[in-house]
């Protein structure tokens, strides 16, 4: 039944986004693993994401083979290299001739070619990844859009089992596979999802517990993680694209409950599995960048969903919940962190949203 459904629909095009930001050792470790899949009719956009750790020229290394990558998952095969790039920098990307599709077509790319686009500067999750969906369905035979975390590793058949599944289910708009930890493959990070409409956050279903077979098939559920999801051109279309003034943490929530808010459904396909490092990018900055993006972020995400009513018993149990937080933080001598999430809230409230302005 799988190769019949994917016969029937002549392998439909997937572009590979993957965002880079001082990363280029996990970055090649997943591109690696991105030359083994068994989906034909995919290409790989990489987006760096103004890196100041030498990355594009580590990752071009990488592509004439000069560097071999070391993993748990596959041995190096220096025999599939080298691998195609084709580059572009900020200026380039923002041409309307470079992203005609007549013009500048990326039919011919396949999995062992490598789309590299050079942002000037770090835009965050949602606004590099938007760089790489705006320039990927420029190319009307894209049908599919795959945002993958650069800390992942991807087992060959795991992208042809989610389009298998999600033609299966058009309804469908955001599929997730089933994603283990890197350090611990039989144990799951994310088994579907759901929002928290209380507490404004999404949450993994399945965390920390052992791998079985109760975790197979597919899952519907309200709320999909940005680290690796599949999603119809057709939704993206209906949507529209990310929300860049998160810039970091949130603007998956977002758009899921965005998604569902349009009549989509959400769902995580079990049976494809993927292998994360979790917070590999997000961990390289202190944690009160982290608790002033969290502070600053879940209020905005509420004021877009909720109604009067729900916006005030949120700020009510925001107040709450921050209170208890602070005690702790005083106790433990963080005020750095009392700090930062002072500043976020503040700054949500005067609307001065993206990268946090210091």
């Amino acid at each position: 039944m799988t190769q019949q459904i994917i016969q029937e629909t002549k392998w439909p095009r997937v572009a590979i986004i993957i965002l880079n930001w001082n990363g280029w050792k996990d970055t090649i470790e997943c591109l690696e693993s991105l030359l083994r899949i068994d989906y034909p009719n995919c290409h790989i956009i990489v987006v760096d994401n103004g890196s100041s750790d030498d990355s594009i020229e580590k990752i071009k290394s990488w592509a004439r083979g000069e560097i071999p990558v070391e993993s748990s998952f596959f041995e190096f095969d220096p025999s599939i290299k080298p691998v195609l790039i084709i580059e572009h920098d900020q200026s380039t990307i923002e041409s309307a001739n470079l992203l005609n599709p007549k013009k500048n077509s990326i039919e011919s790319l396949n999995s062992r070619s490598l789309v590299l686009l050079r942002m000037k500067k770090n835009m965050g999750f949602a606004g590099g990844s938007n760089i790489g969906i705006i320039f990927a369905l420029r190319d009307p035979t894209v049908k599919y859009i795959w945002l993958l975390n650069n800390d992942t590793v991807v087992p060959a058949q795991a992208l042809t089992l989610l389009v298998n599944e999600s033609i299966k289910n058009p309804a469908v708009g955001i599929l997730s596979p089933k994603i283990c930890y890197y350090s611990r493959p039989d144990c799951i990070w994310f088994a579907g999802g759901k929002l928290g409409y209380l507490r404004v956050a999404g949450y993994n279903l399945g965390i920390d517990t052992l791998d079985s077979p109760k975790y197979d098939g597919l899952k519907l559920c309200t709320f999909i993680t940005g680290c690796a999801m599949l999603i119809k051109r057709e939704l993206v279309e209906a949507i529209g694209l990310l929300d860049p003034l998160y810039f970091l943490y949130y603007e998956d929530v977002d758009f899921s409950w965005r998604a569902i808010n349009e009549g989509w459904d959400l769902g995580t396909y079990l049976d494809s599995v993927i292998y994360h490092k979790v917070s590999s990018s997000t961990s390289k900055g202190p944690r009160w960048l982290q608790t002033y993006y969290i502070s600053r972020n879940r209020p905005y995400l509420a004021a877009k969903y909720y109604s009067l009513f729900q916006w005030m018993a949120f700020n009510s149990f925001w107040i709450l919940s921050r209170s208890a937080k602070f005690f702790v933080w005083m106790m433990n001598g963080r005020f750095d962190l009392i700090r930062a999430t002072i500043k976020g809230y503040l700054d949500y409230r005067k609307g001065h949203m993206g990268m946090i302005c210091e």
